[in-house]
């Protein structure tokens, strides 16, 4: 992932302290239950007599049943997922379809489970993991959240991983909520809502792993492509019948 400046130059020896084994807990941890139990759901909510179906849940500015949560929750726009403060993996917005191929597979089994568990150790995912997590406990330089977009050569595909800080009523770190999503179909709604276009900015300095796929000549993300800009000395009318209005 593309991760910001101020988070590649963290001290990693920092980071690294983070306790992806879970090990110690959080005021909310269920005790007496193994962390990477595939059943830990199951028997978490039977030892805490967690609510269920049509039981209402208040909450500071609604009341719903959990049914009413699940179906919102898994309706909603984007993956998201949540870690508490202990690292532990708490919950995920499973989609309605279990065929749909999510762009950060999780399955049941996993909910309770470690970060450790939850991911994989290969090349330098976990460290990176750690960093994240680390940041936004320690809000590091005032941060509370990080963008990852996911590097993949083409302009009509930007998977980011947004990494929000959570807070309770006291300001105290809580845990971490993440959301995925393809942004790409977003930005082509809005372009064909306003009536306007995406065009390759022949003077950018970033953006050469999305051009990849779309501008050979991309390497630091500026165009080398005489044609796309000469002649150019005023901007295009854009060619479009509808934002009108906009």
């Amino acid at each position: 992932m593309a991760e910001p400046k101020w988070l590649k130059n963290m001290n990693r020896d920092e980071y690294l302290k983070e306790d992806f084994d879970a090990k110690g807990k959080s005021r909310y941890t269920v005790e007496g239950l193994k962390k990477n139990d595939p059943d830990w759901l199951d028997k978490a909510a039977k030892r805490t007599h967690a609510a269920k179906g049509d039981d209402y849940v208040k909450l500071d500015s609604g009341l719903l049943t959990v049914n009413q949560i699940n179906w919102m929750l898994r309706n909603t726009i984007g993956e998201m997922t949540f870690v508490d403060d202990n690292n532990q993996f708490l919950w995920y917005n499973r989609p309605t379809d279990p065929n749909k191929k999510m762009k950060a597979k999780r399955v049941p089994a996993q909910v309770g489970n470690t970060m450790e568990s939850v991911h994989p150790n290969v090349r330098e995912v976990i460290p990176n993991a750690k960093k994240v997590v680390h940041a936004l406990r320690t809000k590091q330089d005032g941060h509370d959240d990080v963008y990852m977009p996911v590097p993949n050569g083409n302009l009509r595909k930007l998977v980011l991983h947004y990494y929000k800080r959570v807070e309770d009523d006291n300001g105290d770190y809580a845990g971490i909520y993440e959301w995925v999503q393809d942004l790409y179909p977003l930005v082509k709604y809005f372009c064909e809502t306003t009536g306007q276009k995406l065009v390759v900015d022949p003077d950018a300095t970033t953006g050469a792993t999305y051009r990849r796929n779309s501008d050979p000549d991309a390497k630091t993300g500026a165009s080398t492509k005489a044609e796309e800009v000469k002649d150019k000395k005023e901007p295009e009318e854009p060619d479009t019948s509808t934002g009108a209005s906009n």
